[in-house]
């Protein structure tokens, strides 16, 4: 599934929100805003992310509860 515009504007929205109160470094910016275009795309496709990056999918989450993720 390809991210439509509003995926694609509430991932912008995340990601954003993210690098101004976790102050992070450009290259961060950059891997929470794909991040966030995954884990929109899923929840809008109503399937969970498989992942191990926990500490990540998490802080987006908290944005984007209706989203869910299987830790491996």
């Amino acid at each position: 599934m390809t991210p439509d515009r509003q995926v694609w504007t509430d991932a912008g929205v995340i990601a954003g929100t993210l690098a101004r109160t976790q102050k992070f470094q450009p290259h961060q910016r950059r891997g929470y805003l794909n991040d966030a275009l995954i884990f929109l795309t899923a929840a809008k496709a109503g399937v969970p992310v498989l992942t191990a990056n926990w500490d990540d999918v998490d802080l987006i989450q908290r944005f984007a509860p209706e989203g869910l993720f299987i830790y491996c």
